[in-house]
């Protein structure tokens, strides 16, 4: 049986592809994004949220913690990063303020999860999206994931960023997914100090999956200090753009009228160039804190008034359907 490492099933979500969905989140990623909403999600290992300001001082989880607590100067306490934290940790803490992201799972036990909502997904045209961290840099139990989702009759897809090997790619990529892949950078470098990985697999892996005609959708994540400046975003468009279309080359209304939303269960999706804009935020601040890592970001900073409207334009000047959100 399979097993491995996700950190969080979200039920009735309605911006990971269409319909009702239920999202499976894996636990570890191949990148290192600066400004990464879900930094619990980069690390292959279970780890421990701490939120201090909830901390009551019962010092409870001393004893239970299995030394993944220990005392602080202050008099409080503090995690031990280097010890992984017992599963039942959390419960202890009276106050909440310890949570534990990650746990070993199987697809059955997934799958149960999945299966409450059905008929939800039937109504809405929804279902089971994997996310993470990366889904296929764990690519064993998510070809076994989707496998068993399709078989019975929901729709499926991904959100990936695609730092991943072709191999893994492959392996799913004659399902009828909806791809939700990041395109956070063209230039090497950049993309190399803003994510710790490398461009030219992500670039290489969109350009397969766009050839095969795959249901493509981009997601463009736009932080001011890597990727929010014109140069940067021109770049990303144009590359966007040039990306083949077998499914507009075949029918040249496609661009100007969009494909629905998303198909029926059953049904293979319809390829498109559908391309969204997030524009960037430091809410996840505070889980950086609870981590015990600094936010590399300097708190309020925002981007330029009108620039998301101003990349929008410009974006559908190149033929590219965009939005602005998830």
């Amino acid at each position: 049986m399979i097993r491995s490492m996700i950190f969080d099933i979200q039920r009735f979500s309605t911006h990971d592809g269409p319909g009702i969905r239920t999202v499976v989140f894996f636990k570890g990623c191949p990148l290192a994004c600066a400004w990464c909403e879900n930094p619990e999600s980069q690390s292959f290992r279970p780890e421990l949220l701490y939120t201090r300001s909830q901390c009551i001082g019962c010092k409870s989880c001393l004893q239970a913690g299995g030394g993944a607590m220990k005392s602080a100067p202050d008099g409080g306490v503090a995690v031990e990063r280097d010890v992984e934290p017992p599963a039942s940790l959390a419960s202890v803490c009276p106050a909440k303020a310890l949570r534990r992201a990650g746990s070993e799972a199987s697809v059955a036990e997934i799958m149960a999860e999945v299966r409450k909502d059905r008929d939800f997904y039937a109504k809405s045209g929804g279902g089971l999206t994997l996310s993470g961290g990366e889904p296929l840099a764990q690519i064993d139990l998510a070809e076994e994931l989707l496998a068993a989702a399709r078989g019975e009759g929901f729709d499926i897809a991904i959100e990936t960023c695609l730092a991943v090997g072709r191999k893994a790619v492959e392996r799913v990529a004659d399902l009828p997914l909806h791809w939700l892949a990041d395109l956070k950078h063209v230039e090497p470098e950049a993309f190399r100090r803003g994510t710790g990985g490398e461009a030219s697999l992500v670039l290489e892996n969109l350009r397969y999956l766009a050839e095969r005609g795959a249901d493509l959708t981009l997601r463009v994540p736009v932080v001011p200090r890597f990727n929010g400046d014109e140069a940067s975003m021109r770049g990303i468009l144009e590359f966007a753009a040039a990306l083949p279309n077998p499914a507009a080359l075949s029918n040249p209304a496609a661009l100007s009228n969009p494909a629905p939303a998303g198909p029926a269960i059953g049904t293979a999706p319809v390829a498109g160039r559908h391309l969204h804009l997030l524009p960037y935020h430091d809410l996840a601040a505070g889980k950086y804190a609870a981590l015990g890592r600094e936010y590399p970001y300097p708190p309020g900073m925002r981007l330029e008034p009108g620039f998301i409207e101003t990349c929008a334009e410009l974006g559908r000047s190149f033929g590219l359907d965009i939005s602005v959100g998830g």
